[in-house]
């Protein structure tokens, strides 16, 4: 590339202007003209150099000359200690990480917590960046990196004297062991949490609406509505925090989830009505995922096959294959496409899911739930009665047995 046509980008003075201004890195990005794999480049340091016309676009939209973005030197564009503080006073805050990882940007997450280790650090902001690295390599389904940073958290947060700390590595570990569908290990976590629910300051609203998860695969619905009512209250109707709406479309996310077991689907549409609305504003598109999922669980419900397969292929496609949403909503387009008798795509599903989950867990027992009913509905009884063995077995090896309730019904 020619030099007199490029400038040395300042990557710490980028990052630090799009956390003074909370710019979501899509818009920046479409506002340059470039891919956000592009802007993630500039801010990670693996380009070091930048285009005069990019940069040009670039200080438009951050509103700041280009001198501001332009590093004097090599140097500039490595972390000094000064700028490193600033940008652990930034991850410590949460706001960018919630950002990073909302968006799927879990490399750079992990890459910007590890490049502000250093031996000084107090030991309560190393047990907050390992609490993070854990949630980082949880949403990517990286569930034993999860737990051992959750365990390291646990540690330094102990030695810190830091209760609230303690308290979210401890939920940490519940969230990881539920979706490694180890419920006994996740409910003894839980419990923990719960009484030391005084120290969980600002996570509470996280706790409700992990409870009301584990509940809800548990199988006690009512007990699941009642901890993300809990969560919405905790929230609140109007708040400007990132984590507390993300919160909040969770609790009406699952809402509507308990509502439509309930056969309830006027308030389950409802409530998943509103997630999305609540995801939207986000941006973040798990969120969108997940709560346009659960719409197509309940278009499908109301025989609306066309909208609901419409619905749960969009929603596919806003995630990742390492995404921690996608073995979910694998499952609701199963449900949608056995519904729907769309023979090629259940099965091209199913093929993604057995190649995905290879253990005995939910993901594989719905599945096998799924192949259950169209036993039924095609009178295959022998070929029924072997699938319900397996599913009995599965339910009992996974702690599950109120859900050994809902195999006598095939309207699901």
């Amino acid at each position: 590339m020619n030099n007199s046509k490029t400038a040395l980008l300042n990557r710490k003075q980028l990052q630090q202007l799009i956390l003074q201004k909370s710019i979501k890195h899509l818009w920046l990005a479409n506002q340059i003209g470039v891919s956000e794999k592009t802007l993630t480049r500039w801010l990670n340091g693996s380009v070091s150099r930048i285009r005069l016309s990019n940069l040009t676009k670039l200080a438009h939209a951050l509103s700041c000359t280009k001198e501001d973005l332009i590093a004097r030197s090599e140097i500039d564009i490595y972390p000094s200690e000064e700028n490193r503080d600033i940008l652990v006073n930034e991850l410590h805050n949460d706001g960018l990480l919630y950002e990073l990882m909302m968006s799927s940007k879990i490399k750079l997450a992990i890459s910007l917590i590890k490049s502000t280790f250093h031996s000084t650090l107090p030991r309560a902001i190393i047990a907050n960046f390992y609490i993070k690295l854990g949630y980082a390599s949880l949403i990517h389904r990286q569930y034993k990196n999860a737990l051992q940073y959750f365990e390291k958290g646990f540690n330094k947060a102990t030695r810190a004297d830091d209760l609230s700390l303690v308290f979210s590595a401890n939920l940490g570990c519940a969230i990881t062991l539920f979706f490694s569908c180890e419920f006994k290990k996740s409910q003894y976590y839980l419990a923990i949490c719960s009484n030391s629910l005084q120290y969980a300051n600002q996570e509470k609203a996280h706790y409700y609406s992990t409870y009301s998860l584990f509940n809800l695969y548990s199988g006690d619905i009512n007990a699941a509505i009642q901890s993300a009512n809990l969560c919405l209250t905790e929230c609140g109707e109007k708040t400007d925090s990132i984590e507390k709406n993300l919160f909040k479309g969770t609790a009406l996310q699952l809402l509507g989830a308990c509502y439509l077991l309930k056969d309830d689907t006027k308030a389950a549409y409802t409530f998943c009505a509103e997630s999305l609305n609540v995801a939207n504003l986000s941006g973040y598109n798990r969120c969108v995922a997940v709560s346009k999922g659960y719409l197509a669980a309940i278009h499908c419900t109301n025989k609306k096959p066309a909208l609901a397969e419409q619905l749960i292929e969009q929603s596919i496609a806003l995630v990742s294959d390492e995404d921690i949403s996608l073995p979910s909503l694998l499952c609701i387009a199963l449900y949608i496409y056995r519904k729907t008798a769309n023979t090629t795509k259940f099965l091209a599903c199913l093929s993604t899911l057995n190649a995905m989950c290879n253990t005995t867990n939910v993901v594989n027992t719905f599945a096998t739930y799924q192949l259950y009913l169209i036993d039924i509905e095609q009178n295959n009884t022998l070929a029924a009665s072997e699938k319900l063995t397996q599913i009995e077995s599965a339910l009992n090896q996974l702690s599950l047995p109120l859900w050994l309730a809902w195999l006598t019904k095939p309207n699901l």
